[in-house]
């Protein structure tokens, strides 16, 4: 455990130290959060606090992607360009506990900012709707948007050797994620193939199933808790988390 409690706190400490992540990681998130709602023009004032709701509840997964997705393949990618993994290497040390402190590393900072955000979402008046059973599964599905986000982070990592370059990956793959997935547009405006990709997308489909079930349809606009769909969801986001983290102990 000491193996892993040592490389949770260098995680921390490197990523509350970096202004550039917490600007990418925080910062962008919240200013969303903040300003999204000024351009919503004419929508009914009744239906803009479970709107706001909803942009919060989606951040968040936005937050956790980028999380996952670029700091943590950055941070990887840092530490081997500084040579650490040879170092490691020679030591008498696992590569499933070092990988186990970094990805508990990235959870804590992600669980601070997503505090952060909630708490921006709810004061700017935000609604968010508290069922003991539905907060519960939006906690679940937020694990699996966390799984699949450092899963696919630490698959970046093996194959992309530089820090910008598996940094910067990490983001445009967030990015194309969230447009794609329907993030930052209503799942009924978006054409039909970005339909399809936001219901089999472990991320988008876990974070729709969340809004789902703490806003309601009227702001999912379709109801993500099918069988089918959140097999899927469960399914990929186990295969992506354990294919990163073969790789990573592979490669790394």
């Amino acid at each position: 455990m000491s193996q892993v409690y040592a490389t949770v706190e260098k995680m921390v400490k490197e990523f509350f130290r970096d202004k550039v992540n917490l600007f990418f990681t925080l910062i962008l998130p919240l200013f969303f959060v903040l300003v999204m709602p000024i351009l919503w023009g004419d929508v009914p004032q009744t239906v803009i606090p479970v709107l706001k709701g909803g942009l919060t509840l989606t951040m968040i997964s936005f937050l956790i992607m980028i999380g996952g997705q670029s700091n943590l393949a950055g941070s990887i990618a840092a530490d081997r360009g500084r040579g650490l993994y040879t170092k490691i290497a020679s030591m008498p040390l696992s590569p499933v506990k070092e990988g186990t402190g970094r990805i508990l590393g990235i959870f804590i900072y992600i669980c601070v900012g997503a505090v952060i955000l909630l708490a921006a979402g709810l004061i700017s008046g935000g609604k968010i709707s508290v069922h003991s059973m539905h907060l519960f599964m939006s906690i679940g599905c937020y694990f699996l948007i966390a799984l699949s986000s450092t899963g696919i982070g630490l698959i970046i990592a093996s194959l992309v050797k530089g820090e910008s370059a598996a940094t910067h990956a990490g983001i445009a793959l967030t990015l194309l994620t969230a447009f794609m997935g329907g993030l930052f547009l209503p799942y009924h405006m978006l054409p039909r193939i970005f339909q399809f990709f936001a219901r089999v997308h472990p991320i988008t489909s876990a974070n729709a199933a969340i809004v789902y079930l703490l806003e309601g349809e009227c702001v999912s606009y379709y109801n993500p808790l099918q069988p089918a769909q959140m097999g899927i969801t469960i399914v990929l986001s186990v295969i992506l988390f354990t294919s990163g983290m073969i790789l990573y102990s592979k490669h790394c």
